[in-house]
């Protein structure tokens, strides 16, 4: 692979550099006043105790290649992610963090700050993701796969400009978030579209270790629950189905208005090297007098679910090698197949399209600042009793991924 030649020196250097890094993570605290500047996990300026300020950098750069064309036609070659963020600290209780991606056509992501207003609250403001979904809110780095699930990319909210109040109760073993925002996320908006979205949304998110510490093959797990509330403009909706790498297998041409409702639940658990996460989410869309004498229609809904596992081995020479696999499986429309349903766009039973799909990936992580990832996923598009294309489509992808 001609990309890999290229970066190989830089992916050298970064394994060159970690044992002097990681020497200076160790360091001892400095003391005194006035302006420091370290290497801990990340690069860091302080100055005494009133201002932190910790810069992280993100470069990713893949390989694929796939019996479905490509997002940037038929290119197998993809700089996946350049990434800066700035995060900060001033005083004990005010924080911030203002993250872009360059030569992307949404290159700020999250830009808030946020405030310590008791140990169990804080509030957050500005343009940060939704509390909503496992993957979703889990960052790019401590994913288990080069992607999240179709089920999360597709039906989990994503970012959007809000307000938050989090925090943790029941000694920290109950964590809430609750929020405001604009939109219902960027996830479900398509740029330059007509399609309908929802607009100011109410978000809530709780998660809970019901064992804490108290049982020892228990205590790692943890479990949620999380909704969103959105009104939603009478057009059709902007929640559709999309391949792996973006082809459209099903678009929701069906007439709605009302509310755009979002359930999800979610389980994980992690004992020593060993992982289990799963999923499941479910998006309502009304469709209030949508019928042909003007009544209310049952609801457009998308649902979905996903179960992964992962297992981190230590190797002998340094680092770590991590297998994982996921399946996954994602469903559009009211009654996908059913004898009675159609694709007209005020048809009271709706017929839909559906995916499935499972993920294959090998991690290898020589340092913590390196890791080179490779998934193979097969994904199985299309019902067999719906007037849609029935695809079966495997796609290989490689990332190396150097991180600051």
């Amino acid at each position: 692979m001609k990309w890999m030649r290229a970066v190989a020196p830089l992916l050298l250097l970064a394994m060159h550099a970690a044992p002097a890094a990681a020497q200076d993570a160790d360091a001892p605290e400095p003391s005194g006043e006035g302006w420091q500047l370290r290497w801990r996990e990340h690069p860091e300026v302080t100055w005494g105790d009133v201002l932190r300020l910790s810069l992280r950098a993100n470069l990713q750069l893949d390989t694929r290649r796939s019996q479905m064309a490509l997002e940037r036609d038929g290119d197998s070659f993809d700089v996946g992610r350049r990434r800066l963020a700035l995060h900060g600290r001033v005083g004990p209780r005010l924080g911030f963090e203002v993250e872009r991606e360059f030569e992307s056509s949404e290159p700020w992501r999250d830009v808030f700050a946020s405030y310590e207003l008791t140990r169990n609250l804080e509030v957050r403001a500005g343009r940060f993701k939704l509390p909503f979904g496992l993957e979703e809110t889990t960052g790019g780095s401590q994913l288990k796969f080069l992607y999240r699930s179709n089920v999360s990319r597709r039906l989990a909210p994503g970012r959007d400009p809000g307000v938050l109040a989090q925090g943790r109760l029941g000694s920290k073993r109950i964590g809430y978030e609750i929020g405001v925002f604009a939109h219902d996320g960027n996830n479900a908006r398509p740029k330059n579209t007509t399609r309908v979205f929802g607009d100011h949304t109410v978000a809530g998110r709780i998660v809970v270790e019901p064992f804490g510490k108290s049982h020892k093959a228990l205590r790692g797990l943890r479990v949620g629950a999380a909704m969103t509330a959105s009104p939603l403009a009478e057009g059709f909706p902007s929640i559709r189905g999309r391949s792996l790498f973006g082809t459209s297998y099903y678009d929701a041409d069906v007439w709605v208005r009302g509310q755009r409702r979002r359930t999800g639940v979610e389980a994980q658990w992690r004992r020593g090297p060993v992982w289990f996460g799963s999923e499941y989410i479910r998006v309502s869309d009304d469709r209030r007098r949508q019928s042909a004498d003007n009544s209310d229609l049952p609801a457009l809904v998308a649902h979905g679910w996903y179960m992964s596992g992962a297992w981190t081995l230590a190797l002998p020479a340094g680092g770590t090698l991590r297998p994982a696999v996921r399946i996954e499986r994602l469903t559009f429309g009211s009654a996908a197949g059913a004898t009675n349903s159609s694709t007209a766009p005020r048809a009271e039973v709706v017929l839909g399209n559906r995916e499935a799909a499972i993920t294959l990936g090998l991690t290898w992580r020589p340092n913590r600042w390196s890791e080179v990832q490779a998934n193979v996923v097969r994904e199985n598009i299309g019902d067999a009793a719906a007037p849609f294309p029935h695809l079966r489509v495997l796609s290989q992808i490689v990332r190396l991924q150097l991180s600051l």
